[in-house]
């Protein structure tokens, strides 16, 4: 049976597919062709030779996959989805200066491949996977046709925080113009434009609006975008640029689901000769007296000591951790920068308790770990150094030598040595 990750994009693409149906389905040449192009998304093989030949000019392809795992619905279901997005030039050229010009919409992808977006976590579902993908296409879209990258300097981004709350605002994203610096604001509620529409609101501000007939980003198709600037020039520009993007140029149809632990290599990925780079998945089991907990595709796993501390330990070391974290600069000498790393740690051995001692850690036992009312704290930096100390000499005995607890009592020593330095004046 004929299978597509991905719909051909080419006359050539086309033709090679309806050989494979002319084969399966023992029709003629004719028959096949137009069957192949209207799996490409055209009506026919004709139409598909006069449209790919119109957007010739839109000669690089990006690709863009997102992953899905659906494990809370009645029938779990996990897969990937592959869509390929035209665009007037190159990828990486687009996305020179990083993944960040693209704002919220591209902040779970990676660079794959010099042609490749991949989403580095799963989505939660098939139906988000297709939200994920439709944000993420749609926006090198926008980027590609009008020029804009998200707002990044302090000017603008702090003109956009200090307006009022923008009348019946939803899903808002800044954008600006590299060149001359120009912005907007791209607000997509769930309403429909009407006449004098936050007219007031505009005026008080000195800004203006526009509402394309173009999908949008958010919701592409279901909310209704809004641009909003004070640059009268550059709405009018922008409106004209997303409103002439061709339907060619999106991603057509429904994309061929395809298998979880499939791997889509992208044509830049090839020709390159590198093995693709696996996502980051997470560690299972135990490595050199670790034990790997937590994580997910796109998370690393944290660590934790693969011999647990007895709890007698946890509840001797946490009642010192939260007097410390309850000391003050002027008494104790714990400034800001000590209290965040005890805090760090105070916080990580709770969680290794509670993990160590599953259904041992009653309410009365819990009151006694790392966590309560507000106490006072040391009175002197010399009694808070020697409780710090106390800590370290615990930890080093009641954890084997591992990673974790190398890394947890470097934190402890550099409050020390912060501290030591406060004493030592």
């Amino acid at each position: 049976m004929v299978t597509l990750a991905t719909p051909p994009s080419t006359v050539d693409g086309i033709k090679r597919l309806a050989k494979a149906l002319k084969r399966e389905f023992n029709v003629t040449h004719l028959q096949a062709l137009d069957e192949a192009a209207r799996k490409a998304g055209f009506q026919n093989f004709l139409h598909a030779k006069r449209a790919i030949t119109t957007i010739a000019a839109q000669n690089y392809i990006a690709y863009v996959t997102v992953y899905w795992n659906d494990a809370r619905s009645e029938v779990r279901s996990s897969g990937r989805y592959t869509v390929e997005v035209r665009l007037t030039r190159p990828l990486s050229e687009l996305l020179t200066d990083g993944l960040q010009v693209g704002g919220a919409y591209l902040s779970r992808f990676k660079l794959e491949a010099p042609d490749h977006l991949e989403m580095r976590t799963d989505a939660s579902s098939q139906v988000s996977a297709m939200q994920y993908l439709d944000q993420a296409s749609f926006t090198l879209l926008f980027m590609n046709s009008t020029g804009l990258v998200r707002v990044f300097r302090n000017g603008n981004v702090k003109v956009m925080n200090d307006l009022d709350r923008v009348p019946k605002a939803d899903h808002m994203t800044g954008w600006e113009d590299p060149q001359s610096g120009d912005w907007l604001l791209l607000d997509e509620p769930y309403i429909s434009p009407m006449p004098g529409f936050r007219k007031e609101w505009l005026q008080e501000h000195g800004l203006y609006q526009v509402a394309p007939r173009w999908p949008g980003l958010y919701y592409p198709g279901q909310a209704v975008p809004y641009l909003i600037s004070p640059s009268q020039e550059l709405l009018a520009k922008v409106q004209a640029q997303v409103e002439g993007l061709p339907d060619s140029a999106y991603p057509k149809g429904m994309p061929q689901e395809m298998a979880y632990d499939s791997k889509f290599i992208s044509p830049a990925r090839i020709a390159s000769g590198k093995q693709s780079r696996s996502r980051t998945m997470p560690f299972t089991g135990v490595r050199n007296g670790a034990i790997a907990y937590g994580g997910a595709p796109g998370a690393r796993s944290r660590w934790r000591p693969a011999r647990g501390m007895p709890l007698e330990k946890h509840t001797t070391i946490g009642p010192i951790l939260h007097k410390l974290c309850n000391s003050s600069m002027r008494t104790a000498g714990v400034t800001a920068k000590v209290h965040e790393k005890l805090n760090q740690v105070r916080s990580r051995l709770e969680d290794w308790a509670f993990m160590e001692h599953p259904g041992g850690i009653t309410a009365e036992v819990d009151a006694k770990l790392y966590y309560g009312r507000a106490i006072d704290g040391y009175t002197t930096p010399q009694d808070t150094l020697k409780a710090i100390e106390t800590v370290r000499d615990l930890l080093l005995k009641g954890y084997e030598e591992c990673k974790p607890r190398a890394q947890m009592l470097a934190k402890i020593e550099a409050a020390a040595a912060d501290l030591q330095k406060k004493v030592s004046r």
